[in-house]
């Protein structure tokens, strides 16, 4: 069957920006155009192991012979040391003292620096209880003062009762006694309500604890035998028991028509809140 196939060319566009009639190839013959490689572009290499140029071959000892420039050489060599003063380090801690280094006076200014530095002119050391008069001097109405009732009062040591965090009052004294009980408390009965709340509570009646790691099983599960129905149950659905002409894709006749209750018709409504009217143009 042959069927004739028509081409479609598009109008180009002339540069005013309208369509032009009169020429077929003016825009769409620019578009396609492929895009040009600009001069400075440089292919990528084909492989990590594409070389530009052919690796230094063997030298005539066999070996890979690499001529360093100057730079490098110049930059390869080691640090030379200063030639002015330079000596080196010593071979050993001990050494001869010249005659001169002994009896070698010390100058004013290697005096001054030898000594050790000294405190500010109006530093204050700290007390201690074994001062002398000269160094703290303690006025006579400091000597003949008597404290107030107040100060007498907060110079007591506070007592354990006043000392405690909580709030509850503890049974020893002040000396770390124990108060003694009172006889009416000694002989204090609690009523039928204290006891009934003073009971721990029971467990249900049902309740069964937990069982143990290990535990002995019965001689009629060990020797169970399921029946039949618990094994039908128990057995996995098998493509050989669906019938041969079953398509799972097929759409049933009684779920085409189906119809919606108004339940869910309404519940399928958007919330009128959300709902916006389309303008009209």
């Amino acid at each position: 069957m042959a069927t004739n196939m028509k081409t479609v060319r598009f109008p180009p566009i002339s540069q005013t920006g309208r369509l032009n009639l009169t020429t077929s190839e003016g825009r769409i013959g620019s578009l396609a155009n492929p895009k040009s490689v600009p001069l400075t572009f440089q292919e990528d290499r084909r492989s990590v192991y594409w070389v530009d140029r052919l690796p230094p071959t063997a030298g005539p000892h066999g070996t890979t012979e690499i001529i360093a420039s100057a730079r490098v050489q110049e930059l390869a060599k080691h640090r030379t040391p200063n030639q002015h003063g330079w000596r080196g380090d010593r071979p050993t801690p001990i050494w001869g003292v010249s005659e001169g280094a002994q009896r070698a006076d010390a100058g004013p200014r290697l005096v001054s620096l030898s000594q050790h530095k000294e405190p500010h002119p109006r530093y204050l050391f700290d007390r201690t209880a074994y001062m002398t008069m000269p160094l703290i001097q303690v006025n006579e109405g400091a000597k003949n003062a008597t404290s107030t009732e107040r100060l007498g009062m907060l110079s007591r040591p506070k007592d354990r009762r006043d000392r405690d965090k909580f709030g509850v009052i503890s049974l020893e004294t002040s000396w770390g006694q124990y108060n003694p009980v009172s006889p009416a408390a000694k002989s204090a009965q609690c009523t039928s309500h204290v006891e009934s709340l003073a009971e721990p509570k029971k467990y249900h009646p049902r309740f069964a604890g937990e069982k143990p790691v290990q535990w002995s099983v019965d001689e009629s599960a060990l020797k169970a035998i399921a029946n039949l129905r618990l094994q039908q149950l128990s057995r996995p659905r098998s493509r050989t028991m669906i019938k041969d002409d079953y398509d799972p894709y097929k759409v049933p006749m009684a779920a085409r028509r189906a119809h919606a209750t108004p339940r869910i018709e309404e519940l399928c409504l958007p919330i009128p809140r959300k709902v916006r009217p389309k303008k009209v143009v």
